[in-house]
């Protein structure tokens, strides 16, 4: 044992090997946990954004959303935050087990820990003004989009297109084909504050009663109504500077 140690001990100073500076190990080691923490914000935002998109939802369309309920959820939550959430999770699991006591915790555990607080924190952000400002940049570089091919199927109740006559309970829309038709309102659920202005692009969910005539049972704005007013309250703002 004794040849071994000074066997090592010879190896050492021959190839000039210094222990490093304790300062260098500290700053590493915060430098970690400084990481780790930025990651986990941003787990919690891209979580409470997802939660926010939920609460906000067109829930009363769901029954009768086109490509079934699951479409609805796809619709609701976009692919962009689900990346977001496992990116963010992922990178603070990798940089916490690389601190100073992470191998202590088990695989399970840590994740399980990891999640847990991205979702409290998410939901810790729900009464802040930060997350609104992340949908704003999720609708301004990746706004929603409604597949035309699903829809634009009136046999089916469903048409998307842009109101061209608006008179009283009646309106006539120019669907994605170039079709003209008679969209019956007056038994529809509108959103409260909701203008039919000609130009206006909207989906229909309703029941076909004739040759290109449809009865709504709901009609929105192609753009979620609270999305409008985010993108109206961004122009805003942009002009005004």
């Amino acid at each position: 044992m004794q040849k071994l140690s000074k066997k090592i001990l010879a190896e050492i100073k021959k190839q000039k090997i210094a222990p490093r500076e304790r300062w260098i190990f500290l700053i590493k080691n915060y430098g970690i946990w400084a990481l780790a923490i930025v990651a986990l914000l941003l787990a919690a935002v891209f979580v409470g954004t997802s939660i926010a998109d939920l609460l906000e939802a067109e829930w009363e369309l769901r029954p009768h959303f086109p490509g079934g309920q699951l479409n609805f959820f796809a619709h609701t939550i976009p692919f962009f935050w689900f990346v977001g959430i496992a990116a963010a999770v992922v990178l603070a699991f990798f940089l916490l087990r690389k601190t100073k006591r992470g191998y202590r915790f088990g695989l399970i555990a840590l994740a399980g820990s990891i999640l847990t607080a991205s979702i409290a924190g998410g939901v810790s952000l729900l009464s802040t003004g930060l997350l609104p400002k992340f949908q704003e940049f999720r609708m301004m570089n990746f706004p929603p989009h409604f597949d035309e091919s699903e829809w634009q199927n009136p046999d089916e109740g469903f048409l998307i297109g842009e109101i061209i006559i608006s008179e009283g309970v009646v309106l006539s829309i120019s669907s994605l084909d170039g079709s003209i038709w008679e969209v019956d309102i007056s038994d529809a659920k509108i959103p409260p504050q909701f203008d039919f202005v000609v130009g206006d692009r909207v989906r229909v969910i309703g029941e076909k009663n004739g040759i290109n005539s449809l009865e709504a049972e709901f009609i929105r704005p192609e753009i979620p109504e609270h999305m409008r007013e985010m993108m109206r309250e961004r122009k805003m703002q942009m002009h005004a500077y």
